[in-house]
């Protein structure tokens, strides 16, 4: 790997080690998004497999759209019924 021993505070680096240093970062930050990017392009392949393996799935109950008819008054007094009981 690339080692860089500092030359001193008098003495100027060499155009030659700040190139080498500078094609360094640019190694490292490419293979760093290289990484990244495919990483991420195999979890977008895996998602497009799993989506396609559910719309071909075999016995999956259809989405039904009927609508639920609620009684229009949830709550009657019933007097027949719960005579011993007092409301507060």
């Amino acid at each position: 790997m690339f080692s860089f021993k500092y030359p001193g505070p008098n003495q100027k680096i060499s155009l030659a080690t700040k190139a080498s240093m500078f094609i360094w970062v640019l190694v490292g930050l490419g293979i760093l998004s290289f990484f990244a990017f495919s990483i991420f392009i195999i979890a977008a392949l895996i998602a497009i497999i799993i989506f396609t393996a559910n719309l071909f799935q075999k016995g999956r109950s259809p989405i039904s759209k009927k609508t639920h008819d609620f009684p229009t008054e949830p709550y009657k007094n019933n007097p027949k019924q719960n005579d011993d009981i007092i409301d507060i």
